[in-house]
């Protein structure tokens, strides 16, 4: 009785005669040639894919240089293009405007900000309302100090189109890091309160005052005439600033 199966011996003549090698032949050739395409697809994708993000970070890479040399608002696409040896409608196909590569830049900068003071909160569990806020304060000047391109992207974002250029989801991101930072704030005042040391009826206004002072001492001392008509140095008046604006947040125990 047959089993269907072909011998393992037989000729090649007797393969060729046959039919049920035959069918059986093609239909493995077929399905080594499908396999083979799909796995030829599948690379060429991932090719693909990778290409593109190389030639993604590129552009974000040439905008970085282009908006640091130059700034935000004097900069242009065309120079962005340039730097990356690519054409304008090229970088378009990435980013949708300046604004857009500004956003993407701001989150990498807003990342490194938002873990460095995250780092700081963490690190000081035990500590006091007023030390914890300043530590705060001292690590945001620290940003500033050593990386004040991006603080000035952040600055940026205050002109110009930036909201209505850019598509909702990134400027939620922007957003929400944005307020995880300042949440932070609120937070040690928030602590401070409850330590009965702090005498604040909504920590998230006095964290926001605490940020649009910190921010207008870095953006008043960024220019060489305005440091000299204040006549002392942006590190002491900044540090200055922070203490008076603790202290105004104290209660004044002697009184209790």
């Amino acid at each position: 009785m047959s089993t269907g199966r072909i011998p393992c011996k037989a000729t090649s003549e007797q393969h060729l005669d046959n039919p049920a090698f035959s069918v059986y032949h093609d239909y493995e050739s077929v399905n080594d040639r499908r396999l083979a395409r799909e796995g030829a697809d599948v690379t060429t994708r991932a090719r693909r894919e990778r290409e593109k993000e190389e030639r993604r970070q590129a552009i974000l890479q040439a905008a970085r240089k282009v908006f640091f040399q130059k700034g935000f608002h004097r900069a242009t696409v065309d120079d962005v293009a340039e730097l990356a040896e690519l054409s304008k409608g090229t970088v378009y196909l990435y980013f949708e405007s300046k604004e857009t590569l500004l956003a993407h830049l701001l989150l990498e900068g807003l990342d490194e900000l938002l873990e460095r003071l995250e780092e700081v909160y963490a690190e000081t569990p035990s500590v006091p309302a007023d030390e914890r806020l300043r530590k705060l304060g001292l690590a945001y000047l620290d940003f500033f100090t050593e990386q004040p391109d991006y603080f000035w992207l952040l600055m940026a974002t205050d002109r110009g189109r930036f909201q209505e250029t850019v598509t909702p989801e990134i400027c939620q991101q922007v957003l929400s890091i944005s307020l995880e930072g300042l949440d932070l704030a609120a937070r040690a005042i928030q602590q401070g309160v409850e330590e009965g040391v702090f005498h604040c009826q909504s920590p998230r206004q006095a964290a926001t005052i605490l940020w649009a002072t910190l921010n207008g001492v870095l953006e008043l001392m960024a220019h060489p005439l305005r440091r000299e008509i204040v006549g002392i140095e942006r590190a002491t008046l900044y540090r200055e600033a922070l203490e008076t604006f603790i202290r105004s947040l104290q209660v004044d125990l002697t009184r209790t």
